[in-house]
């Protein structure tokens, strides 16, 4: 039998008022949200802050994760206020992020049946005694997704680096691998560069206004089905006066990792060559 609430029970409170606020609805406050990531290679601990240019010897910037989540960003909220360039890039960064996914999977399959090699073993991938823990906590989707294949980079870092160490992969092999592992995510990195934020709107480039004329000048003419609208990628935001209430409002994006050099590439310290 259930027991009777006493006068002291405070189980079936209201959670829409609150006594301080004379019964005045309580609102929530926004939303954040994080997430951690782990990272073991110093391959996929470059890729998270990336690298500056250096005129001096010709050494190319490399985009990161904090500044490819900021650049996303930039592009989700442009997109959000009609701005069809902004549209297009977010479908070309989605196309590409699908197209890296493959890849990655693809060069892991083929990395698994070298471990697979030796019947006989049971060989486990090589992990880092410290790996490095990077809070994340980024405004749009596609950061997330670019995270996501960091993630599995490092993964396939380390079945790369336990092949070569374990003495089923040769120095050459290995080599190419691990350059050829990374390259489509640098790629993906750098698809935003070319984009510039110009706050023109669909109207600017169908009324050939000065800005909708620069937009075309420095990004190029708009398929015709991205500048009516009706094709937008997946994870695109609601237009400009259209309400999408699941999409949380986060964090600022860059954050820092809890370790910075902790991500170790040998599985024991030594040498793996």
């Amino acid at each position: 039998m259930a027991d009777n609430p006493t006068s002291n029970d405070t189980s079936h409170t209201s959670p829409t008022s609150s006594p301080s606020s004379g019964g005045s609805p309580i609102e929530p406050g926004r939303l954040t949200n994080s997430v951690r990531m782990t990272i073991q290679t110093r391959v996929a601990q470059r890729l998270i802050h990336g690298r500056r240019s250096d005129p001096a010897s010709g050494t190319p910037a490399i985009v990161g994760l904090y500044r490819y989540a900021a650049m996303t960003r930039q592009l989700w909220t442009a997109a959000g206020n009609d701005d069809p360039y902004a549209d297009w890039w977010l479908l070309r960064v989605e196309q590409e992020t699908d197209a890296v996914r493959e890849q990655i999977q693809g060069l892991r399959q083929h990395i698994d049946r070298f471990l697979e090699g030796a019947p006989a073993m049971d060989i486990a991938l090589a992990h880092s005694l410290e790996p490095a823990v990077v809070e994340l906590s980024f405004g749009t989707p596609y950061a997330y997704q670019g995270a996501y294949l960091l993630a599995d980079l490092d993964e396939l870092v380390l079945a790369i680096m336990t092949a070569r160490f374990v003495g089923l992969m040769n120095r050459e092999t290995f080599e190419r691998h691990l350059e050829e592992s990374g390259r489509g995510v640098r790629r993906l990195f750098a698809t935003i560069q070319g984009y510039r934020h110009l706050a023109v709107t669909r109207d600017d480039v169908r009324q050939a206004t000065q800005k909708g004329q620069r937009a075309i000048e420095l990004m190029g003419e708009l398929p015709d089905e991205i500048l009516s609208g009706e094709l937008r990628a997946a994870h695109a935001p609601p237009l400009r006066g259209q309400a999408e209430t699941s999409v949380p409002e986060t964090a600022p994006e860059e954050t820092k990792p809890d370790n910075k050099d902790a991500a170790a590439e040998k599985p024991d310290g030594s040498e793996l060559d």
